[in-house]
């Protein structure tokens, strides 16, 4: 036989045989005793410790002095030290003398007796003395001698009585069984819990497509129907947990009452548990008027948000627009719209919060305060550089900006910091606050706003020989020549300076795509040197051609005429 189980680490589905699930089932249920008897071998060792035996004081609205307790149930109450040198003293010999007399079998409780001599009441057996009363001790009680050693006297008898039933061997064997059935009990519990497990799992598989939806608001969706199984298998993993929990300190108790020794630590036990359960209920209600204002709080906060995000929504895509108020602004003012309704909400909230008003807590928050003053200056400073950057419109995401020796294209403007591609495909990453202290160089900035394009510029020099007509025509063409340089406006050459011998030219164009600016510059430079060429301008320094009489021309050869002699030296002959 073989039966389908889904594995807990893989979520996959294996088949294994029924032997498998057998030696499973025997291993865990080992595992399950070998715990068992580890909890109560470490609980025997605890009750040895904690469970007092004896002597105990008398809890409030008792009457005052030192309860005799045997078994965990108090036989009388000691009030005076009669011939003894302490109250607590005489209280730790009677106690020792009842233990004695429970313990001695050979006595029976039936032929203890209260004997009345002339300033005491003794209760005894034959010639064995238990207790003794004064008449101080009646006094004290408020009760005859003779009457109170009468209570006392069935008191022993019912108590002593109890201790040596519940340590018969009757007894004995009764518990013992009833703890073999609560242990198996147990394991069979366990086993169960452990093995319901992979046969719910499948069945949340099959449910999941059909009755588990995903949840999602509009096309927004917040839960798929996988995450949602998966919580369910997660909650139903804790449920397993906190029930085998449970029933392991129901086990205990009931296996700790079954034992007089033990029996006191399971009463402990329960009244643990119910004082917890009572003070945990009385805390959620005494909790619910505090909960229903942080709800209360939370709501407008949201709605809150809800309403600026509509807005500054609407202003982004230019829905509307408020004079003054740029489009680019809306993102960043929502953002800090959200952090001053968070830290307002969180302001209020906070006295509401448990334990918000213990010197503790209060501590703790000054102590985070303060190093997070004192340790976040540098990101304050960047965070508050980055908002100024936004309002300053120095740049946008995607602008081509050159800072320093820094140029490249914006990729992101965070919160503290400005990330920029260069040209070589780097990516520089620089703090707010530097930028902020920077000199910025926008290549985009007025043809995103205006639709001003960009103008380029270099600058070449070249000989007074060269009529300057000719120079511009031939850079016109250039640039015209150049992709990504528009005709209108057309480019423009300026002479800039006259120098001894060679004139500055500055050919001026335009573009509407800076982020090409290396590639436009290449093909500038490179149709400069094509027109030169063609109309017969040399391209090279002022002072070589001013001197270089009998040399070669520079043009390259396929430009010059076919004809072409380099012309020899010239000289003159002295008259």
């Amino acid at each position: 036989m073989f039966s389908v189980i889904r594995d807990l680490k893989t979520s996959r589905f294996v088949v294994c045989s029924l032997d498998t699930n057998i030696s499973r089932w025997l291993r865990q249920g080992l595992m399950a005793i070998v715990n068992t008897f580890l909890v109560l071998l470490f609980s025997g060792c605890a009750i040895a410790l904690l469970v007092p035996q004896g002597i105990a004081q008398s809890p409030p609205g008792t009457q005052s002095g030192i309860p005799i307790i045997v078994d965990g149930q108090t036989v009388f109450v000691v009030q005076d030290k009669f011939l003894s040198e302490s109250i607590e003293k005489r209280a730790a010999n009677m106690n020792q003398a009842l233990i004695n007399l429970a313990n001695n079998n050979s006595i029976e409780l039936d032929t203890l007796q209260a004997t009345d001599l002339e300033n005491v009441t003794i209760i005894h057996s034959e010639d064995i003395a238990v207790v003794t009363i004064s008449e101080k001790d009646g006094k004290l009680a408020g009760k005859e001698r003779h009457t109170l050693a009468t209570e006392y006297l069935q008191s022993i008898q019912r108590v002593l009585g109890q201790y040596r039933q519940q340590r018969s061997f009757a007894d004995r064997i009764r518990s013992i069984v009833m703890l073999i059935l609560g242990t198996i009990a147990l394991i069979m519990t366990w086993l169960i819990l452990n093995n319901l497990g992979p046969r719910i799992y499948p069945w949340l598989d099959l449910q999941r497509k059909k009755y588990i939806p995903n949840l999602h608001i509009q096309n927004l969706e917040l839960i798929s129907s996988e995450q949602l199984s998966y919580l369910l298998l997660s909650l139903i993993r804790i449920a397993r947990a906190l029930l085998s929990l449970t029933l392991l300190f129901i086990y205990l108790g009931f296996v700790l009452s079954l034992f007089p020794e033990t029996r006191v630590f399971s009463q402990k036990m329960s009244s643990y548990l119910s004082n917890a359960i009572n003070k945990t209920f009385t805390a959620l209600l005494d909790y619910l008027p505090n909960l229903v204002a942080i709800a209360l709080v939370i709501a407008i906060a949201y709605v809150c948000l809800k309403f600026l995000k509509l807005i500054f929504s609407a202003i982004s895509k230019k829905v509307f627009s408020i004079p003054g108020f740029y489009p680019e602004w809306a993102d960043p003012t929502y953002q800090l719209c959200v952090y001053l309704v968070f830290f307002l909400s969180a302001a209020i909230i906070f006295p509401y919060l448990p334990g918000s008003s213990s010197p503790g807590f209060q501590g703790v928050s000054i102590f985070l305060g303060a190093l997070v003053s004192l340790g976040s200056t540098a990101a304050v400073s960047n965070i508050v550089a980055g908002f100024v950057l936004v309002y300053t419109r120095a740049f946008e995401s995607n602008d081509l900006i050159k800072i320093g020796d820094i140029m490249g294209i914006v990729e992101e403007k965070l919160l503290l910091v400005t990330r920029i591609r260069t040209l070589d495909n780097e990516l520089v990453t620089l703090p707010n606050s530097l930028l902020l202290n920077t000199n910025i160089t926008n290549y985009r900035a007025l043809l995103r706003d205006n639709q001003v394009p960009l103008i380029l510029h270099t600058t070449v020099t070249l000989g007074y020989d060269i009529p300057w007509r000719k120079v511009h025509e031939a850079f016109i063409a250039a640039a015209l020549a150049t992709p990504d340089i528009i005709s209108d406006p057309a480019p423009f050459v300026l002479q800039t300076a006259l120098n001894d011998f060679y004139i500055s030219y500055q050919l001026k164009a335009f573009t509407q795509n800076p982020e090409n600016i290396l590639e436009i510059y290449s093909a500038l430079h490179q149709n400069i040197q094509d027109k030169c060429n063609e109309v017969g301008i040399e391209i090279c320094s002022p002072h070589y051609a001013a001197i270089r009489d009998g040399n070669h021309n520079t043009i390259p050869a396929n430009y010059l005429p076919e004809d072409y002699k380099a012309p020899g030296f010239r000289y003159d002959r002295a008259p």
